[in-house]
């Protein structure tokens, strides 16, 4: 079943489409609804499609040679995965698991660049987005590059309590992911050991707490002015 455009109008990489166009993406794509805990794809697998967050939480990650698992990412609705996107030829770079129930709209490899062929002006366009997307990770990663341990932790848990957070009345922000600190020690690429020691001095100074399902920021305010 052909998909909504007014859903792929929420995505930068198809901000500049316009409504003839959008339609013709939707006309390729379907909607897929999967239960918790399912494997949209493992790494190393042909990749046939790029996959857009309807609604849920999606944990992206690796394994390493000694079996241990790296979490690379969480994504949440509006959001697509893999992000090389469409133009390259290379396999999954990494498993996606759906966390909570979740639902997909899915965009065939295939069937896009066949529409890109079709109609160039779309790749143009898509082109730019992508690009714009690259030089604002780069910087992204240099940030972080000029951080402490500490200070990378606390811009991870800012950045999780902006996506992923729900505000509640007494103003504090519930972050409810059921990852372990390992898998947050290797979203942020510092040990468990020091994500512990930031997470209990933040605990200390009732900034925030946290179990193995949620975190609970209790000042968000002080936690983005906060310094070590």
């Amino acid at each position: 079943m052909a998909c909504s455009i007014e859903f792929f109008k929420q995505f930068p990489i198809f901000k500049d489409l316009s409504y003839e166009e959008l339609l013709e993406v939707g006309k390729i794509s379907h909607q897929r609804s999967l239960s918790r805990g399912k494997r949209i794809f493992n790494e190393g697998e042909e990749r046939t499609a790029v996959y857009f967050v309807v609604s849920g939480l999606i944990k992206i990650y690796k394994v390493s040679e000694d079996g241990q698992e790296q979490v690379i990412n969480l994504l949440k609705s509006n959001e697509m995965f893999p992000h090389v996107g469409f133009f390259d030829d290379t396999p999954y770079p990494a498993t996606a698991l759906t966390l909570t129930d979740a639902e997909l709209i899915v965009v065939p490899i295939e069937g896009f660049e066949l529409l890109l062929l079709q109609k160039p002006q779309i790749s143009i366009k898509v082109m730019r987005v992508i690009g714009k997307k690259l030089l604002a990770l780069q910087e992204r990663i240099q940030h972080m590059s000029t951080q402490t341990v500490s200070q990378r932790t606390v811009s991870t848990l800012i950045r999780l309590s902006e996506e992923l957070g729900e505000e509640r009345e007494d103003s504090s922000v519930y972050v409810n992911i059921p990852i372990t600190n390992t898998d947050l020690a290797n979203m942020i690429g510092v040990t468990r050991e020091s994500v512990n020691r930031t997470f209990n001095r933040l605990k200390k100074e009732d900034i925030m707490s946290y179990n193995r399902r949620k975190i609970i920021i209790h000042d968000l305010e002080k936690l983005q002015t906060y310094e070590f």
